[in-house]
C-alpha cells in the first residue's frame, strides 16, 4: 500500500487516478480547490481543499498529507489551468495567472515534497507538463511557457536530488479528454484524445515501477499528432 498525495484531484486525470488508487487500497490524500468535488469522488481519502497558489497553502498541504499518512511515497501533481489564446491578445494578468498556477504551484509542491522525501531517502514525484511542455503550439504562448518551465524545473530537481532516493517523472501527454477543455472556447476532436482511464493507468505504471527505477519522461499522443 502506497501513501500518495494527489493535487488537482477534484477533476480530470487527478480524479480518475484517485478513484483507481482508492479501489486498489492505496492510502490517499487529495488536494483540490473544490471540497465538494473531492467529496463526490467517494473515496476514503484525507481531503485537503485549498488554493495551492495562496501563501503557505502548498507547503501546508504537503506537510498535512505526510503527517496524516505517516510519510509520502508518491506525490502526483495534477493541478493546473489552461489558456488557448493568441499571444498578442493575452493580457499581462492572464499570463501571470497561468504562470502562477501552472509553474509556481509546481515549484512549491515539489520543494515541500522533495524535502520530506529526501529525509525519508525514498519517494516519487510525478507531474504532468503535457505535450505543450515539450513542443510548442500556436495560440498557446502563455500555457506553453508555463509548461516548458515545469519541464526545466523538474529536470533541475532531478539533478539536485540525484542519489537521494527521490525520483521524478514527467508525463508529456498530448490531448487528454478531460474537463480541462470544457471552457477553452475552441472546438476540439475530443473523441481522438487520450481517454482519462488510459492516462491514469499510465501514471500507475510509474507508481508501480521498482524503487530503483524511474520512468523519467513519458510521451503519449494521439496517432495523428505524433512529434
Amino acid at each position: 500500500m502506497n501513501k500518495i498525495l494527489i493535487t488537482g484531484a477534484s477533476s480530470g486525470i487527478g480524479a480518475a487516478l484517485a478513484v483507481k488508487l482508492s479501489l486498489r487500497g492505496d492510502a490517499l490524500a487529495l488536494a483540490g480547490r473544490s471540497e465538494s468535488k473531492l467529496t463526490a469522488l467517494g473515496t476514503d481519502a484525507i481531503l485537503l481543499p485549498g488554493d495551492l497558489t495562496a501563501p503557505g497553502i502548498a507547503e501546508q498541504t504537503v506537510q498535512s498529507a505526510a503527517d496524516s499518512l505517516g510519510g509520502l511515497d508518491v506525490v502526483v501533481h495534477c493541478a493546473g489551468i489552461g489558456l488557448i489564446k493568441p499571444a498578442l491578445d493575452t493580457t499581462d494578468a492572464e499570463f501571470t495567472k497561468v504562470m502562477n498556477v501552472n509553474t509556481r504551484s509546481t515549484f512549491l509542491v515539489a520543494q515541500a515534497a522533495s524535502r520530506i522525501m529526501a529525509a525519508q531517502k525514498r519517494g516519487l514525484f510525478i507531474t504532468i507538463p503535457g505535450i505543450l511542455g515539450k513542443a510548442p503550439m500556436k495560440n498557446a504562448a502563455a500555457y506553453c511557457a508555463s509548461k516548458y518551465a515545469v519541464t526545466g524545473l523538474m529536470k533541475c530537481f532531478a539533478q539536485e536530488f540525484a542519489r537521494s532516493g527521490v525520483r521524478y517523472s514527467l508525463f508529456h501527454l498530448g490531448g487528454v479528454d478531460s474537463p480541462f477543455w470544457d471552457d477553452l472556447g475552441t472546438s476540439f476532436q475530443r473523441e481522438k484524445m487520450i481517454p482519462l482511464e488510459t492516462a491514469a493507468d499510465l501514471l500507475i505504471q510509474a507508481i508501480d515501477a521498482p524503487a530503483h527505477l524511474v520512468l523519467s519522461e513519458i510521451v503519449m499522443q494521439p496517432e495523428s499528432h505524433q512529434l
